[in-house]
C-alpha cells in the first residue's frame, strides 16, 4: 500500500491539482494536420506542452521538449531506465453548442469536473504530475528511473511517437493510462479499407456515415423509379415516394453490437428489388445485423481476442459511382494480408474496387508478463477488486510499442463522454488515480 506520507501530499495537493487540470483544460490543443506557427501540430499543443513541462520541471524533474512533438520528464537520468508512463495533450475537437458548459472552460458541478480532454487524456497526465509530486515531496528516492512522456499527436496517428522512436529509445517497460482498469493486454489489429464501383442501379443518391470508425446511425436515400419494398420496420423505415430513410443506432465501430448499421437496413431493403443489382451485392457482402465479416468470408475469432468484427461505416452512391468505407477489428488469430487477399477476392467476385486506407496487426503483451501482474497487483490493492486483463477492439497510444499495456484510467461500467458532449472525470476518480499512479511508480521503481 502507499506510505500515509504520499496519501497525505496528494490529498494535501488535490485544489493545486484541480487548478492545474483547469488550465490544461482551457488551452484548446486539438492537433492540427500540417505544421502551423512553426508548431508541428499547432500552437495550441505547443502551449499544452509547455505548461507540464514547467510543472514538472517545478516538481525537480529532468525536462526535455523534443521539437514540440513530444516532452520527456525524467526522475533521475543517472538510475537505470525503467518505467516509462505515456500520455498525450492533444484532444479530440469539440462544438460547442452540443455542450452544457464551454467545452474548453473546466467546470466543477456534482462532484465532477468538465471538459475537453478531462478523461482523454489531460485528466490521467495530471494524475501522473501529481503522484511525481508527492512522491518527491515525500522525499521518497526511487532505484531507478521513470520518464514521463508527453505526445501531442495521439489522436491522429501518433507521429510524435514516431518521431521519439527515432531519436532516442523507450524504456523497458511502458504503460499508458489511456484506457481502462484493470489492464488492457489485447488490441484487436485494424484495416480501413474504401471500396468503389460504377453502377447502373437507379439511384439519385443514398448517404450514409459520418466517420470511418463509427456505425452509422442514418442513412437516406433517393431513386429513379418508385420501387415497392415490403417487411418494413416502421419505426426504422420510412418511405415517402422514391426517398426512403432509415434509423438505426449509432455506436463505435469497435463495438458494433451495441448499434444498428442504417448502411446495411438500407441495403437489405432495396435489396429486395431486381433493379439494385449492386445494392444487393453490397447486401450479400454486408448482411443486415451481421458484424463478424462473414459477407466477406472473413469471419474467425479466438479465445484470447474474441471474433473479429466488421462494419460497413460510409456509402455514397451519386452520379452513377458508389463509394464506401469499412472498419474491420481483428483477433491474434490471423494477420491483415490473410485478410485482405480474402476481402479483395470477395469485392471483386461483384466488380468492386477497394484500397487499404489504414492496416495494423494486432497488439498482444501475455498476461503471464511479470509487468502485467505487477499492475495487476496494484490494481487489487488499490481498489480491493480482482486484476484480470481484457481484450478491446479499439487502440490506444501503447498500440505500436511491444510490451506496452493500458492500465487505467476508465473504471469498469463508466461512461464519461469520452470524444463525447460533456466529458468529464469525477474528482475522487482523479484522486484514486493519482494514487494508482503512485502505487505503480513506487512498485516499480523504488
Amino acid at each position: 500500500m502507499l506510505p500515509q506520507s504520499v496519501l497525505d501530499r496528494i490529498t494535501y495537493n488535490q485544489n493545486a491539482m484541480l487548478q492545474t487540470l483547469s488550465d490544461l483544460i482551457s488551452i484548446p490543443s486539438v492537433a492540427t494536420s500540417i505544421p502551423q506557427d512553426g508548431y508541428p501540430y499547432g500552437r495550441p499543443c505547443a502551449e499544452a506542452l509547455e505548461y507540464m513541462l514547467d510543472a514538472l520541471q517545478g516538481v525537480g524533474l529532468d525536462c526535455h521538449n523534443m521539437a514540440y512533438q513530444v516532452g520527456t520528464a525524467d526522475w533521475d537520468k543517472t538510475l537505470p531506465p525503467h518505467l516509462g508512463i505515456l500520455c498525450h495533450l492533444d484532444v479530440v475537437p469539440a462544438t460547442k453548442t452540443n455542450w452544457n458548459s464551454p467545452p474548453f472552460q473546466a467546470t466543477i458541478r456534482d462532484g465532477r469536473i468538465y471538459g475537453r480532454g478531462a478523461i482523454d487524456d489531460k485528466g490521467p497526465a495530471v494524475a501522473v504530475l501529481y503522484a511525481l509530486r508527492a512522491i518527491r515531496e515525500s522525499g521518497i528516492s526511487l532505484q531507478k528511473n521513470i520518464q514521463f512522456l508527453l505526445g501531442c499527436n495521439e489522436e491522429n496517428g501518433s507521429t510524435d511517437l514516431e518521431y521519439y522512436k527515432q531519436h532516442t529509445k523507450l524504456p523497458p517497460y511502458v504503460f499508458t493510462p489511456d484506457g481502462s482498469y484493470p489492464l488492457i493486454h489485447l488490441e484487436k489489429g485494424m484495416l480501413r479499407i474504401t471500396f468503389s464501383k460504377q453502377t447502373t442501379d437507379p439511384i439519385i443518391y443514398f448517404q450514409s456515415g459520418t466517420a470511418p470508425n463509427a456505425v452509422p446511425a442514418k442513412a437516406y436515400a433517393k431513386t429513379k423509379i418508385p420501387i415497392e419494398i415490403k417487411n418494413t420496420i416502421p419505426e426504422k423505415f420510412q418511405q415517402c415516394g422514391t426517398e426512403y430513410t432509415y434509423k438505426g443506432i449509432a455506436a463505435h465501430a469497435s463495438t458494433p453490437e451495441s448499434g444498428d448499421n442504417a448502411i446495411t437496413g438500407l441495403l437489405s431493403h432495396f435489396a429486395q428489388s431486381e433493379t439494385f443489382p449492386d445494392c444487393t451485392a453490397l447486401s450479400k457482402l454486408f448482411p443486415h445485423n451481421c458484424i463478424d465479416g462473414r459477407g466477406l468470408g472473413i469471419n474467425c475469432s479466438d479465445a484470447i481476442s474474441g471474433t473479429l468484427t466488421c462494419v460497413c461505416s460510409m456509402l455514397k452512391m451519386e452520379n452513377n459511382m458508389i463509394e464506401g468505407c469499412i472498419d474491420i477489428r481483428f483477433p491474434i488469430c490471423t494477420t491483415k494480408e490473410e485478410l485482405l487477399q480474402k476481402i479483395k477476392k470477395a469485392f471483386s467476385a461483384y466488380g468492386f474496387y477497394c484500397q487499404v486506407q489504414i492496416g495494423s496487426d494486432p497488439h498482444y503483451t501475455p498476461e503471464d508478463s511479470p509487468f502485467i501482474q505487477t499492475l495487476l497487483k496494484v490494481y487489487e490493492e488499490q481498489t480491493g477488486n480482482p486484476g484480470t486483463c481484457i481484450a478491446i477492439g479499439g487502440g490506444t497510444y501503447v498500440h505500436d510499442i511491444p510490451g506496452g499495456v493500458a492500465f487505467g484510467m476508465e473504471y469498469p461500467e463508466w461512461d464519461y463522454h469520452m470524444h463525447g458532449d460533456d466529458e468529464f472525470i469525477p474528482i475522487d476518480q482523479l484522486m484514486e488515480n493519482t494514487k494508482m499512479m503512485a502505487a505503480a511508480i513506487l512498485r516499480m521503481c523504488r
